[in-house]
């Protein structure tokens, strides 16, 4: 019986669960079911602490890739639901600093150049 996720339930990544885009571990991460379809996968946008932990690193990395940081679509059976950790405007507050603290890194890639 697959679990049934709604629209902002708290989710978690099962350990050992690998990151399709970058190749590193993201069991622990956390964050908040966005869109659940009757398939099997789940789009998840990362709560705070989950952010905090990423960190400027990935986040660059993903800029970098095109990849956006703040979300990922993950099998279903990758996730269980969670205890909600935050809220919503952590969620704002934490990638706004994120944003504003890769501004001028050398280590992100320019567009124009």
């Amino acid at each position: 019986m697959m679990m049934r996720l709604n629209i902002g339930d708290s989710v978690v990544v099962k350990s050992g669960v690998i990151d399709p885009d970058l190749d590193n571990d993201i069991g622990g991460w956390q964050g908040r079911v966005v869109e659940a379809d009757d398939g099997d996968s789940v789009f998840i946008r990362w709560d705070s602490i989950t952010l905090q932990e990423m960190g400027l690193d990935v986040a660059i990395q993903c800029e970098n890739e095109n990849l956006n940081w703040e979300v990922m679509t993950l099998d279903m059976a990758d996730v269980q639901k969670a205890t909600s950790r935050d809220t919503e405007k952590d969620v704002v507050r934490t990638a706004h600093r994120l944003k504003n603290e890769m501004i001028g890194d050398p280590r992100l890639e320019r567009d124009e150049e």
